[in-house]
């Protein structure tokens, strides 16, 4: 009953933020392939069937209504080039070998001047499908267009009329993610810190650190394809604003990762310096996890409050104050405990102050009033 209770849970979270049940993409396809069937019948009645029709029906019909329009216009275009590049081949010359060679030059070389993408290739196919029908040409060339046509409007219209998805949740989840990876190394870091390091421990963060490339990746494309799903979208408003939010959290938790990596290199440069004069004080390194440890928190709380139900009302940022305060203060007691003569230790005078510099950017970038991207980000 329980796990029957969560399903329909999260099946309604995904409805409310614009996402499709399973299936619905499917049946929408499918029905937007039987309509341009149907409607090519009724408008051209040809004695064969206008296939056409339904398989550039199910060609537009793509994920995003911008994507479902953009495919479609690009579609009829590159078939009717194609077209009236055969009408002129077949009026002029007819058909050699060396006129289709230049139908097919031309309609290539057309395709990349109208910029059609994907579809290039379907100038040169539909050229050569007009030119294949001897004699009836003219006839072949308008039912190829309106099949086309029709097919293309239908598949635009279903995607319209029938709930067209938005995928701004699923960019809210990857930079979640992403929040979760960079908050979950500065535990660990802090933790393994405050029972003793060493050099082969500070590389192994800057390996680790280096991979937090791969969920940025996923959270710059998850991100990049809920966008491209509001635009013309009828039900962007309710989620408009949720997004705008993501693309500056997205922003933030990218200089965020910069600072991490900058504090694992800091770090490996401290333990050799530490190793090569002897250990360092216990006292530091337990202010230093301690401190690593906070910061973890802070960008935890920071993808808690940018995350979850990106449709919904803007969350509470008191945690995130919070949080910011006490690594704060953790900050201040370092530093204290880092005071080096620069005259005496020159080398460890440098990689504390870079580390202390890290450390209060990644502060101040998650921070909401202070963080040139935070300050974007929506919250109550």
């Amino acid at each position: 009953m329980n796990r029957l209770r969560l399903t329909v849970r999260n099946l309604w979270a995904r409805y409310r933020s614009g996402g499709d049940p399973p299936g619905w993409r499917t049946i929408k396809t499918t029905l937007a392939a039987v309509l341009a069937y149907l409607l090519a019948v009724w408008l051209l009645g040809n004695d064969v069937p206008p296939l056409l029709a339904p398989l550039t029906a199910l060609l537009v019909a793509q994920l995003t209504i911008f994507e479902t329009v953009k495919s479609g216009v690009e579609r009829v275009g590159s078939v009717v080039a194609g077209v009236l590049i055969a009408m002129l081949v077949t009026k002029v010359v007819g058909l050699t070998w060396w006129s289709l060679g230049i139908t097919i030059l031309a309609s290539l070389v057309i395709g990349m001047l109208l910029r059609l993408g994907d579809h290039t290739l379907e100038v040169p196919i539909s050229a050569m499908l007009v030119l294949a029908v001897t004699g009836q040409a003219g006839t072949a060339a308008i039912d190829r267009v309106a099949e086309t046509l029709i097919g293309a409007v239908t598949g635009v219209v279903v995607s319209f009329l029938l709930r067209p998805p938005m995928y701004v949740q699923p960019a809210g989840d990857a930079i979640g993610q992403l929040a979760a990876e960079e908050a979950e190394l500065l535990a660990v870091m802090g933790a393994e810190l405050t029972e003793g390091w060493s050099g082969e421990q500070a590389r192994a963060w800057e390996d680790r650190a280096r991979e937090l490339d791969r969920p940025l990746r996923a959270a710059r494309t998850a991100l990049l394809r809920g966008e491209e799903s509001l635009r013309l979208n009828p039900r962007q408003r309710r989620v408009r604003e949720g997004a705008s939010s993501l693309r500056a959290a997205l922003a933030t938790l990218e200089h965020s990762a910069v600072q991490i990596r900058g504090i694992t290199l800091d770090l490996a440069d401290l333990a050799e310096a530490v190793e090569s004069s002897g250990q360092a004080e216990p006292e530091l390194l337990v202010a230093l996890g301690r401190l690593l440890v906070e910061l973890g928190g802070g960008v935890a709380a920071f993808g808690q409050l940018v995350a979850p139900e990106v449709a919904g009302p803007p969350r509470e940022a008191v945690p995130l104050h919070i949080a910011l305060e006490i690594a704060r203060t953790h900050r201040d007691v370092l530093a204290e405990l880092m005071l080096v003569d620069a005259r005496t230790d020159l080398e460890l005078w440098h990689i504390q102050g870079s580390l202390l510099a890290n450390v209060d950017r990644l502060l101040r970038e998650i921070d909401l009033e202070r963080g040139p991207d935070a300050r974007r980000v929506r919250r109550r």
